[in-house]
C-alpha cells in the first residue's frame, strides 16, 4: 500500500506532494472540454446568484434605513449615522481594501502556482477577489467563495484532489487566525492583562472553546489520515474527502512552520477587517479598547456561519450584543457603528470582487493549457 500523503515546502514556498517516494510537481490536470462546459455553466449559475444576492444586499440596507427612521428608539442611531466622522469612515473603507489585499496575498500562497499555470498570475488575483465578492453576500463561513474557486480551477485543468486539498488548506489558514486570536486575547483579558471584561463567559469560555477546536481539528485530521490509509477507503469520493481533510490540515501546519511572509495575508485579512469595526466606533466618538472590540468582533462574527445571505441580521445582532456586553455605550452609537461597519465590510469586497468575477467569464472561454508534467520517483 502506498504511503500516505505528506506535505513539505519546496524551494519557492509552494507545497509539493510526496507519495511513496514519488514527488509530484504541478497538477494532475485533465479537465477537458466537458469539464470546461460544466464549469462555465456553474459559473453562469453563480453569476446569477451573485447578481441576486447583490440586489438582496441593496434591499437589506434599504430596509435597515427604513427601520432606523421608522422604529421608535432607533431614530437616534439614524441621526448619529448622518453625523459620522467622514475621516474615520474613509479610514474604514481603506482598511477594508487592505483586508481584501490580505486575502489576495494568502490566495497566492495557497493557489499561486496552480492558478498561474492555468492562466497567469492575474487569474489568481481576480479569482481571489471574486471569492471575496461571493463570500460577502453568501454566508456559510467563506465556503461559497471556495466553491467558486474550485469550479474555475477545475475548468483550467486542475485535478479534483488537489483543489480539495488546497481548499481545505486556505480555509484552515483563515480559520486558524480567528481561532488563535480568540485564545490569545480571551485568556489575557480574563486574567486582567488586557482591558475589556473579566467575565469568564465572555473571555475564558470562548478561549477554552478555541483551544478545544484546535485540538479537535488536529485529532480529526489524524483520524482522517489513518482512515484514508485503510484498504476499504482507498478509492472513491470518501477517499478524496478524507485525504483532502488530513492533507489540508497538515499542509497548514507545514505552511505555518515554513514562515512564508505571505502568511501575513491571513493575519491582515482578519486584522484589517477587525479594525474597520473599531474605526467605525471611533467615527461616533469614543470606542472600547481595541482588544475589547477584537473580542466582541470574534465572538459576534460567529453568526456569520448562519446560512443566510451575508449573515443578514444574525451578524448585526451578534456584533451589537457583544459590543454592549463589552461595555460599548450608548446603544444608539453601537447600532450606528455596526450598520456602517457592515456597509463597508460587505460593499467594498462585493463591488471590487464583482468586477473581478465578471472578468472570469472570459477566462473560461479560452482552452485550458496542457497539464504540467509529472516526475515519478519509480
Amino acid at each position: 500500500m502506498a504511503a500516505a500523503a505528506r506535505a513539505r515546502m519546496s524551494g519557492d514556498g509552494e507545497l509539493a506532494e510526496s507519495r511513496g517516494g514519488a514527488t509530484i510537481v504541478g497538477d494532475g490536470g485533465g479537465g477537458g472540454a466537458q469539464d470546461l462546459d460544466g464549469a462555465a455553466a456553474a459559473l453562469a449559475a453563480q453569476s446569477r446568484s451573485l447578481r441576486n444576492s447583490l440586489i438582496s444586499l441593496a434591499l437589506f440596507f434599504a430596509l435597515i434605513a427604513a427601520l432606523l427612521l421608522a422604529v421608535p428608539g432607533l431614530d437616534a442611531a439614524a441621526d448619529r449615522i448622518a453625523h459620522a466622522s467622514v475621516a474615520w469612515t474613509a479610514a474604514g473603507v481603506l482598511l477594508e481594501v487592505l483586508s481584501c489585499l490580505g486575502y489576495v496575498v494568502l490566495f497566492d500562497l495557497v493557489f499561486g502556482r496552480i492558478a498561474g499555470a492555468g492562466g497567469g498570475r492575474a487569474l489568481g488575483s481576480r479569482l481571489s477577489l471574486a471569492e471575496l465578492a461571493v463570500n460577502s453576500v453568501v454566508s456559510v463561513s467563506g465556503l461559497a467563495g471556495i466553491a467558486l474557486g474550485a469550479w474555475v480551477l477545475r475548468a483550467r485543468g486542475v485535478s479534483v484532489d488537489r483543489i480539495a486539498r488546497r481548499s481545505v488548506l486556505i480555509f484552515m489558514l483563515t480559520s486558524a487566525v480567528n481561532v488563535a486570536a480568540v485564545a490569545l486575547i480571551g485568556l489575557p483579558m480574563w486574567l486582567g492583562l488586557l482591558p475589556g471584561s473579566e467575565d469568564p463567559l465572555l473571555t475564558l469560555a470562548p478561549a477554552l472553546a478555541a483551544i478545544a477546536a484546535i485540538a479537535g481539528t488536529l485529532a480529526l485530521a489524524a483520524w482522517a489520515r489513518r482512515t484514508a490509509r485503510s484498504r476499504a477507503r482507498r478509492e472513491g469520493r470518501a477517499a478524496v474527502a478524507l485525504t483532502a481533510l488530513s492533507g489540508g490540515v497538515f499542509d497548514a501546519l507545514a505552511t505555518i512552520r515554513a514562515r512564508d511572509r505571505r502568511l501575513l495575508g491571513a493575519v491582515g485579512y482578519w486584522l484589517f477587517d477587525n479594525l474597520v469595526l473599531y474605526v467605525c466606533l471611533r467615527a461616533f466618538g469614543r470606542a472600547p479598547s481595541p482588544a475589547a472590540v477584537a473580542m466582541a468582533y470574534l465572538v459576534g462574527m460567529l453568526a456569520n456561519s448562519v446560512p443566510v445571505p451575508g449573515g443578514f441580521l444574525a451578524v448585526e445582532g451578534g456584533l451589537v450584543g457583544m459590543l454592549l456586553a463589552f461595555g460599548a455605550r450608548p446603544a444608539s452609537v453601537v447600532i450606528a457603528a455596526v450598520v456602517v461597519y457592515r456597509a463597508i465590510s460587505l460593499w467594498v469586497p462585493a463591488l471590487i470582487g464583482s468586477i473581478a468575477f465578471l472578468s472570469l467569464r472570459g477566462e473560461l472561454g479560452a482552452p485550458a493549457p496542457p497539464p504540467p508534467s509529472r516526475r515519478s520517483g519509480r
